[in-house]
C-alpha cells in the first residue's frame, strides 16, 4: 500500500471513529464512497473501513439511470419501480390506394388499403422487484380507451425454476416473444399471425443449464369468457431452446435452436358483414376462425375462415343466435433457428397448424406459415451482444448518436422471405352456404370469392421485404421498409362492391419509435 492510500484509510478511519459519535456520519460515509469512486480506495477496502458503520440514511431510496431509464429503488436494495415506455409511429403507403373505385370507399375493410398514418403503439407501464425475489410489470395501451397489455407477478429467486401468474406472451413463436421495440422489421411476418400472443394464465419457466430455456403456460384465450363449452376449457403451450455457442462459451456467436408446441381451445363471436360484392347485406351470423393480413400491415383479410352460428332457439321464441358463440380449437407445431457470427445474423421460423371451428358446420383447414430473416449492421454491432433467454433483446450502438463527436449510431439492413399457406379445407354439417373461406382462394363455389365446399381449395401469398433499421441510442430508432406481397391466387378485396382483382401489392413504409 503506497503512502497516499495509507494516509486515505488512516483519515477515513479516524474521520468514521469520531463520526460515530456525532452527526457527521453520513458525510463519513461520503468520504469513503468518494475515495472509492476516485480509485484511491478499493471497493473491499471502503467496505473495511464501514464496517459496523449505520448511517442515518441507510433507508432512503436510491435513483439509478441506465440507458435513459430511471429506477428507483430501496436502500436494501430489495425493492425498486422504474418507469417504462414506448411510442411508435408509422407511415404506410400503398400501391393499390384509390384503385378500387368511389364504391369502395364505403367499406370499412378498404381502411387497410388507405395510405395513412397510424400511431401503431403508444404504452406506459411500471416494473421493478418485491421483496427481492418477486418481479412485477403493468403494461397500458393509450390509444383510445386505455387497456392492459400485460401485467404479471413473478417468482424469480431460481434461474432454473420461476413462476409467472398474470397476462404475458404465451411461449410459442420467437418472433411474438422478441419485444416490438427490438425486432428488425416494423412488422412481424405471417408466423405472428397464427400465436396466442398476450394471455391470461399460469406459466412455469427457467433456464435449467448454460445455454437452455424452457417455459410451458395453461391460459385462456380469451380476457372474459365467452362460452362454457369452449373457454371453460385449458389452453396449453410450451418452448424449449438450446444455444450451442453460449454452451461452447463462445460469446460471439449464436447456434440457436427451439421447438415449440400449442394446444389452444376458445369461444368467438359472431357478426354480419358488411355488404356482399353485389351491394346486398349478408345477414348470416359468422365468426371468424382465423384470417391472414398482408405483411407490413397491409391488405385485410386476403384469406378468412369462418363458421356460422347454431341456433338453438325453441321455435317461435327470442332469437338469440346473436348470443351464440361458437368455438374454435387451434393445434400447432413451431420450429426456430438463430445463426449470428458478429455482425451477421441468419434467423428463420415455421409453424405448421390446424383450425377447427364448430357451429351450424365443422369447418378445418391447416396453416403453414415461414419466415428467413437475414441482418447485417454495417456499423459492427454483435447480434450476440442482445441475445438473452432464448431471443434479443435491446440493442446499443458502439457509438451513440452525437454529432458533436461525429458518432451516428447503428445502421443494420436487412432482408426478409415469408410466407403463409392454407390447405386441406373441408366442411362438415351444417346449412349451404352458412361457413365459409374467402380470399385468395384457387376456386370458388359461389360470389363474393367464397368457397363453400373446400373440396381442393387452397390459399396462400408470399412477401419479399427489404429494411434499414437505424438504432440512434438506446431510446431511439427509425426504420424503413419495403414490403412486395405476391398473393398466390388473384382475387377482389371482401366485402368490397364492384372491386377489380388484385395479384399483388406494394407497401412502402417509416416508423418513428422511441423507448424507455
Amino acid at each position: 500500500m503506497n503512502f497516499n492510500k495509507k494516509l486515505a484509510v488512516a483519515v477515513s478511519g479516524a474521520v468514521l471513529l469520531v463520526a460515530g459519535q456525532f452527526a457527521l456520519a453520513d458525510s463519513a460515509t461520503d468520504i469513503v464512497d468518494a475515495l472509492v469512486s476516485k480509485g484511491v480506495l478499493t471497493e473491499e477496502e471502503g467496505k473495511l473501513i464501514t464496517k459496523g458503520h449505520t448511517s442515518k440514511t441507510s433507508v432512503t431510496p436510491v435513483v439509478k439511470e441506465k440507458d435513459g431509464a430511471f429506477t428507483l429503488e430501496s436502500a436494501n436494495a430489495r425493492n425498486s419501480i422504474s418507469l417504462t415506455g414506448r411510442m411508435h409511429l408509422d407511415y404506410r403507403d400503398s400501391d393499390i390506394d384509390g384503385s378500387l373505385g368511389a364504391a369502395a370507399s364505403t367499406d370499412r375493410d378498404t381502411a387497410s388499403m388507405t395510405d395513412q398514418f397510424e400511431l401503431r403503439r403508444a404504452r406506459i407501464g411500471v416494473k421493478g422487484k418485491l421483496a427481492k425475489d418477486f418481479k412485477y410489470e403493468i403494461v397500458t395501451n393509450i390509444p383510445g380507451t386505455a387497456t392492459v397489455d400485460i401485467a404479471y407477478l413473478d417468482f424469480a429467486r431460481y434461474d432454473q425454476v420461476q413462476i409467472r401468474a398474470g397476462k404475458f406472451k404465451q411461449p410459442f413463436g420467437l418472433e411474438q416473444l422478441i419485444s416490438s421495440n427490438n425486432i428488425t422489421m416494423m412488422e412481424r411476418s405471417y408466423n405472428d399471425q397464427t400465436v396466442p400472443g398476450k394471455k391470461l394464465g399460469l406459466q412455469v419457466m427457467g433456464s435449467p443449464f448454460t445455454g437452455t430455456t424452457y417455459a410451458g403456460s395453461i391460459f385462456q384465450n380469451n380476457d372474459t369468457e365467452l362460452g362454457i363449452a369452449a373457454d371453460g376449457k385449458s389452453s396449453f403451450a410450451g418452448r424449449g431452446t438450446i444455444n450451442f455457442a453460449e454452451i461452447m462459451g463462445n460469446k460471439e456467436m449464436i447456434m440457436h435452436v427451439g421447438l415449440s408446441g400449442l394446444d389452444n381451445s376458445y369461444a368467438i363471436n359472431t357478426s354480419t358483414s358488411s355488404q356482399t360484392t353485389s351491394g346486398a347485406d349478408d345477414t348470416t351470423l359468422r365468426g371468424t376462425i382465423s384470417s391472414f393480413r398482408s405483411a407490413g400491415r397491409g391488405m385485410n383479410n386476403i384469406f378468412r375462415g369462418q363458421v356460422a352460428s347454431s341456433n338453438f332457439c325453441v321455435s317461435g321464441g327470442y332469437n338469440c343466435q346473436s348470443e351464440t358463440p361458437v368455438t374454435v380449437s387451434q393445434t400447432a407445431i413451431g420450429l426456430e433457428g438463430i445463426f449470428a457470427t458478429g455482425p451477421f445474423k441468419l434467423m428463420g421460423e415455421y409453424s405448421s397448424g390446424r383450425y377447427k371451428g364448430f357451429g351450424d358446420t365443422e369447418v378445418k383447414y391447416d396453416t403453414k406459415t415461414y419466415f428467413v430473416e437475414a441482418g447485417w449492421f454495417i456499423t459492427g454491432e454483435k447480434f450476440a451482444s442482445s441475445y438473452k433467454n432464448g431471443v434479443f433483446s435491446s440493442f446499443k450502438p458502439n457509438n451513440e448518436f452525437d454529432l458533436d463527436k461525429g458518432h451516428f449510431g447503428a445502421v443494420e439492413l436487412a432482408f426478409r422471405a415469408e410466407a403463409f399457406e392454407v390447405d386441406d379445407i373441408s366442411f362438415t354439417g351444417g346449412t349451404l352456404n352458412a361457413a365459409r373461406v374467402q380470399g385468395g382462394l384457387s376456386s370458388y363455389s359461389s360470389a363474393n370469392n367464397t368457397s363453400n365446399t373446400g373440396v381442393g381449395v387452397s390459399s396462400g401469398a408470399k412477401t419479399y421485404t427489404t429494411g434499414l433499421r437505424w438504432i440512434l441510442n438506446s431510446n431511439i430508432v427509425l426504420k424503413a421498409n419495403y414490403a412486395y406481397s405476391k398473393f398466390d391466387h388473384a382475387f377482389a378485396p371482401i366485402d368490397v362492391v364492384g372491386a377489380g382483382l388484385i395479384k399483388d401489392e406494394k407497401l412502402l413504409m417509416f416508423r418513428t419509435q422511441y423507448m424507455f
